[in-house]
């Protein structure tokens, strides 16, 4: 019989120990396999008080089979493997990370557009395979170019700063801020078609929700420069990825930076893995060194906020509806 005080479900082995060592004083850890399905969860949550969650789906069934249930932390900031109104329902609050990984993702857009950009994709395969060509690779600067942002939030915002450092011009659509804190980060507010038509480079920093499902689709995509470079970083279904195969095939766009897909883990024979305009990555944007430990620390005091009756900064928490009720 254990003596700690809580029981919590990890889902993912892949994590930095610095927050499941702060867990480990109060609490007796349980872990899951990555990206593990419902009935995985449902069948070890049933004396849980709390989950921290680096994958997986975490749906209503869950919650249900929770009743110690007091709060889902996610390993990161995206959410859209959670069923948010169950929690709510539940009175379970369901918390991210905040800016932990703000740097190291706003760095991975960076890497993309210079990837792209000076076609680098295709010099290490050339170099490889003997060649010594320089006349075909004639790449862009990203000086003084126009860098389109959609979704100014925490991300967002760190990769505008990141941009001013190259001299881009910045514009920036998102319906939830105003012209003055967009301002503030140095971009120009505008609706998304004039982003989509003016910016040479476009990166996608915003969660996917019903409202954001598939926004970049054919129509968006063919608003775009031909020229143009579209950088994601955020969550895989806000592009439609037929459509965006069809455009780069077509070479209706440039180039696509990828680090996340509608299925994950990525299923073999995915049409955009093999085309040579594109920079993919395995969902890595936001994994570095440095913010792995923010995370993992952030992911685990959130939990110990919660279970000590404490409060929650307002910025941690994706339900604050909870609190209300």
């Amino acid at each position: 019989m254990s003596d700690k005080q809580y029981r919590i479900l990890v889902s993912d082995r892949t994590i930095d120990p610095a927050g499941l060592d702060l867990l480990r004083e109060v609490a007796e850890l349980d872990f899951l396999e990555g990206y593990a399905a419902p009935e995985a969860f449902s069948a070890r949550v049933t004396d849980v008080d709390a989950i921290f969650c680096r994958s997986g789906v975490i749906d209503a069934s869950v919650i249900d089979a929770a009743p110690r249930l007091k709060i889902v932390s996610r390993h990161g900031v995206g959410y859209d493997n959670v069923d948010i109104d169950a929690c709510t329902r539940r009175g379970v609050v369901v918390t991210t990370t905040g800016a932990a990984n703000s740097q190291s993702v706003s760095e991975h857009a960076i890497a993309m557009m210079l990837y792209l950009g000076r076609f680098l994709y295709r010099t290490n395969a050339e170099m490889d395979d003997g060649q010594w060509e320089r006349t075909t690779l004639v790449g862009t600067e990203l000086f003084e170019k126009t860098l389109g942002i959609v979704g100014l939030g925490r991300v967002g915002t760190r990769l505008a700063k990141h941009a001013a450092g190259f001299d881009m011009q910045i514009l920036a659509y998102d319906p939830y801020l105003d012209t003055d804190a967009c301002a503030a980060s140095g971009a120009r507010q505008v609706d998304l078609q004039t982003l989509l038509r003016e910016s040479d480079y476009v990166s996608l920093h915003l969660p996917l929700n019903a409202e954001t499902r598939h926004l970049i689709g054919a129509e968006e995509l063919a608003l775009m420069k031909k020229t143009a470079i579209l950088v994601n970083c955020a969550r895989g279904g806000i592009v439609d990825e037929q459509a965006l195969y069809d455009a780069l095939v077509a070479r209706r766009l440039a180039a696509a930076g990828v680090d996340v897909f509608e299925d994950e883990p990525l299923p073999g024979g995915h049409p955009l893995v093999g085309l040579p305009n594109v920079c993919h990555s395995p969902h890595i944007a936001g994994q570095t060194a440095e913010s792995l430990v923010r995370v993992s620390l952030q992911t685990a005091e959130n939990i110990l906020t919660v279970l000590r009756g404490e409060t929650l900064d307002p910025g941690y928490v994706v339900n604050p509806e909870v609190f209300s009720a």
